[in-house]
């Protein structure tokens, strides 16, 4: 299994870290500067949400996460109307492992526009995070454009998936395929929830497909060989691995099918797996 992600210490370390880089970066990206013929300040350009939010989003293209966090805080308090500044600070606090405050603010953006999907789907994908797929199930059951978009069908086939049915989690993938004929994610997830299920000879086909696909992933790779773990093929499911984890993981994830095989409870298993199935951060 991958390890990732950072304890809840270092988050708020990083964070707070974060802060302090950000008090300094954004006077001097919005505030006065001297102009060359004078030793009189410019006027001082005036902080806009508009501004603040173009600064949170070069910091969060450096990959400064907490300093856009920040930035896009300040940017809602001065314009609590704008729906694309609290989908950005969801996905910030999704992107550094803190579920409930992103859940606080895509259900802001939620207050904003309810019919907006991106909204609804972080909603529920922060549901998951925090191990709540029932509730996860009932805000995407409860969206209104759940049957035109592919991604809320994924989300609602892997909180299906967590909560152990994997039948109603098929459909739901089976239905985003049907708008997004071909793709790799819900073929991936697709195929490992039918291998949840044990149903191999239908999986291990079409995870094998998707694997082969010139646009496929690490992680659909590494869904193919969690299947064939799950199948009990070890040699094929190292060989898979092998592809893009050094020796020493792939033997621990082998370790890690075998305990998975142990597990007789399909729904205990799925929660098991599930980091395997989720999309990535948003």
């Amino acid at each position: 299994m991958v390890a990732f992600g950072m304890s809840r210490r270092m988050v708020w370390g990083t964070l707070r870290s974060g802060m302090r880089i950000a008090a300094v970066l954004a006077p001097a990206v919005l505030g006065a500067c001297a102009t060359p013929s004078s030793n009189t300040p410019a006027p001082a350009k005036e902080v806009s949400a508009d501004s603040l939010v173009k600064a949170g989003d070069d910091a969060r293209s450096r990959g400064d996460l907490a300093s856009a966090a920040l930035l896009y805080e300040r940017a809602e308090q001065m314009n609590p109307k704008d729906l694309g500044t609290s989908l950005r600070l969801g996905g910030v606090w999704a992107q550094v492992g803190q579920p409930g405050q992103a859940l606080e603010a895509y259900r802001r953006a939620l207050a904003i526009d309810p019919g907006n999907a991106e909204a609804v789907r972080g909603v529920a994908n922060t549901q998951l995070q925090m191990g709540d797929a029932a509730a996860a199930i009932a805000t995407l059951r409860n969206a209104p454009g759940l049957r035109s978009d592919w991604r809320l069908q994924n989300s609602l086939g892997v909180a299906y998936d967590l909560s152990g049915d994997f039948q109603d989690a098929q459909a739901a993938y089976r239905q985003g395929l049907a708008l997004a004929p071909g793709n790799l994610q819900l073929v991936s997830n697709l195929g490992l929830s039918l291998a949840l299920a044990g149903n191999f000879d239908e999986a291990l086909p079409m995870l094998e497909k998707a694997a082969q696909d010139p646009a496929a992933t690490p992680r659909i790779r590494q869904n193919l060989a969690l299947a064939y773990g799950l199948a009990g093929d070890d040699a094929k499911a190292a060989e898979i691995a092998k592809i893009d984890l050094d020796p020493a993981k792939v033997q621990a994830n082998l370790g890690y099918y075998e305990y998975l095989r142990l597990l007789h409870d399909r729904k205990a298993l799925a929660a098991a797996v599930g980091a395997h199935q989720a999309e990535s951060p948003q």
